[in-house]
């Protein structure tokens, strides 16, 4: 059995996956907000809940507070982990803005 990996990710920071076909995403602790590209639907994950992506879209996973997630599914060649180094940095993505802005 494979063992399935545990991200912590700290308040305001990004985690991108490349291609998040059969990714399963299981918020375990904070809060998390999901997007996937050319997709109109957002995702907003507290502990316990979680999301299955079925497209092959990159999917962005940001903390809107301390968030700890465990990853499913896909192989893990497709995830990479992009934490921006200070608020500043992570807003000058418009995805981070948007939901920097609807939090608070």
């Amino acid at each position: 059995m494979q063992a399935v990996p545990t991200i912590t990710l700290p308040a305001r920071q990004l985690f991108e996956i490349t291609d998040a076909a059969g990714v399963r995403i299981l918020c375990t602790a904070g809060s998390l907000w999901l997007t996937l590209d050319h997709d109109p639907r957002d995702v907003v994950l507290q502990p316990g809940d979680s999301f299955e992506a079925e497209a092959p879209r990159r999917l962005l996973i940001y903390a809107f507070e301390p968030s700890t997630f465990a990853l499913a599914g896909a192989p893990l060649r497709n995830v990479r982990h992009r934490i921006s180094r200070n608020r500043s940095t992570a807003i000058a993505s418009p995805g981070v803005w948007t939901a920097t802005r609807a939090a608070g």
